[in-house]
């Protein structure tokens, strides 16, 4: 998957906003994991269904009872591992150089093609850590000249990858995605319309809508003042982004005081200069943790926020301390689909981003400053250097963790869920080493990828590897050794037995954790991606698009876009 993180900051980049109405998702790869219910879908019916559950049983019993109870000696086992490795290279020269071709595009080899429903993809198989990945993308985009192209990030993660241009002009937000102020002046029923920034969690209150008289406290412009008495009910604070002389003041800290004062909803002026792109009110874990100590919330501030042009800040003040504070405004909440978290829930998901292994491999790797992700950033330069739209397809991380949340639970549907991928296991990975044509070739494209990595990546990835497996196998043996513990001390196991016993629950707890992972980190997203790609498509009204994802995603969107469309 793509560089997740728990963090959440100000941004100052956009794109077209994420709206993948995937929270139930609960679709499986049709490859991999309860896939049968998919390739029913897909070969006609009942009949295929069936056919593909008895052809998975049998391999499956062929597989695992050779892998598990037949002795193979040495010499013929390497010798088969020989004719299995020249079967494969030959296969793969085959594909890449006598096969047919689907494409009449020169397209690297990490690239699959569907053609469905009249329209055109290009799937872009990468390593988010390969310096090859932007070159092979960029050489797609070059190429194939597309209506749209599409990467697997949510806004949020996009946003924060983004570097600005030193010497650019900072960016401006579109008008659709800031939230329209109606202002009235005291002696008249002229109303003048102000666009502002929203915060993170004004979306608390979508739809809802905000009047009141417009209060500004001379005395406490920054808004940083909690004890200074109350407002009227119902009013809306006027206060200065910042704080006097570099201090604390984050905009939740102010929402959180302007409420305190008995306050609706808080208008904050903007400094000198253009409005942040993105939503504001985002911050660090840090910052957060220390607004939380402040008012001793860990939810969402308890009033909207808006961020005012200065301008039109500014004269907004005037007219309050003219007027004696009678200017009132009104606003109808804007819904917004724009990420959002609590600090609860972001210091849930660190936890779990680090216990599950994901943190620690990507902070290690960024700690060599091995770049992550380039090819997302390399496939937005390329579009836009071509008037080409670039958006995002993945879910966000709420529902990520949601997913994963859900998946890993030992429920009977799960259960199941990881039986049946044990038994398809032969038939997926028959596939894995032979790939049939129009599918990525991801042993081979990991290959080429790896090839590029210079030796510093290399280091960084064993490394990362190396601290990341090592913190989940501890975890799991802290699991193995309770349930250890708790038969021994019912009886069912013995102290001489305690190793043993230990070692089988580790393995049944790994039997079935791996597949509902998998499922949860690139199953689910595959067909969320799929429906994403599907509905922007439509929305562009594309008859050629370029996706890029992480190698592990690429053919179950490809099968999707054969078996449903595009």
């Amino acid at each position: 998957m793509a560089t997740p993180s728990a963090r959440s900051g100000d941004s100052h980049g956009s794109q077209e906003p994420l709206r993948n109405n995937n929270d139930d998702d609960n679709t499986s790869d049709s490859e991999v994991l309860v896939a049968h219910g998919g390739a029913a879908g897909a070969g006609g019916g009942v009949q295929s269904m069936l056919i593909q559950v008895a052809v998975d049983v049998v391999a499956s019993i062929g597989f695992w009872y050779v892998l598990l109870f037949v002795y193979i000696p040495d010499s013929y086992f390497y010798m088969f591992l020989a004719v299995l490795a020249t079967a494969m290279v030959g296969w793969r020269v085959y594909q890449a150089y006598a096969a047919p071709k689907e494409c009449g595009e020169e397209v690297p080899y990490t690239c699959g093609y569907v053609n469905n429903s009249g329209k055109e993809l290009f799937l872009v198989a990468t390593i988010h850590i390969s310096p090859r990945a932007p070159k092979d993308v960029e050489a797609v985009i070059d190429t194939t000249r597309p209506d749209v192209t599409m990467i697997e990030l949510d806004d949020e993660r996009l946003d924060r990858m983004r570097d600005p241009e030193p010497d650019a002009a900072p960016p401006e937000p579109r008008p659709e995605d800031l939230q329209p102020i109606r202002i009235t002046k005291p002696g008249s029923n002229d109303t003048t319309t102000v666009r502002a920034q929203r915060a993170l969690w004004n979306a608390e209150w979508a739809d809802s809508v905000i009047r009141g008289d417009v209060v500004y406290d001379a005395a406490d412009e920054f808004g940083m003042k909690g004890s200074c008495g109350r407002f009227d009910e119902g009013s809306l604070v006027l206060v200065r982004r910042g704080g006097a002389n570099g201090e604390f003041a984050p905009y939740a800290l102010k929402a959180h005081l302007a409420y305190k004062r008995g306050a609706e909803a808080i208008l904050v002026i903007n400094t000198p200069g253009a409005l942040p792109v993105n939503r504001v009110g985002g911050g660090s874990v840090t910052g957060d943790l220390k607004v939380a100590m402040s008012t001793w919330s860990c939810g969402f501030p308890p009033v909207p926020l808006l961020l005012l042009p200065h301008a039109e800040g500014e004269k907004l003040k005037e007219s309050c301390l003219q007027a004696g504070g009678t200017v009132s405004a009104e606003f109808q909440v804007l819904p917004d689909t724009y990420p959002r978290r609590t600090l609860r829930r972001r210091l849930c998901q660190a936890c779990a981003l680090m216990f599950s292994g994901i943190g620690i491999l990507y902070g290690v790797i960024q700690c060599f400053a091995v770049e992550v992700g380039g090819e997302f950033l390399a496939a937005e330069i390329a579009a836009t250097k071509r008037n080409i739209p670039c958006t995002c397809i993945d879910v966000d991380l709420n529902r990520f963790w949601s997913r994963l949340g859900l998946t890993v639970l030992p429920t009977p549907c799960n259960l199941l869920n990881s039986l049946w991928s044990w038994i398809a296991f032969p038939r997926v990975f028959f596939r894995v080493l032979f790939p049939p044509p129009g599918n990525v070739d991801v042993i081979g494209s990991m290959f080429l990828h790896g090839a590029s990595f210079p030796l510093k990546t290399w280091v960084a990835f064993i490394i990362a590897g190396f601290c990341a497996s090592t913190v989940t196998n501890k975890i799991l043996e802290l699991f193995g050794y309770a349930a250890e513990q708790g038969a021994e001390q019912t009886g069912a196991v013995s102290k001489e037995d305690r190793d043993v016993a230990q070692a089988y629950i580790m393995l049944l707890i790994e039997m079935y954790m791996l597949p509902q992972i998998y499922d949860a980190v690139a199953a689910s997203r595959d067909e969320a991606m799929y429906q994403s790609m599907v509905k922007k498509g439509r929305t562009y009204g594309a008859r050629k698009m370029v996706v890029v994802v992480g190698a592990g995603h690429a053919n179950g969107i490809l099968q999707r876009a054969r078996a449903q469309g595009l």
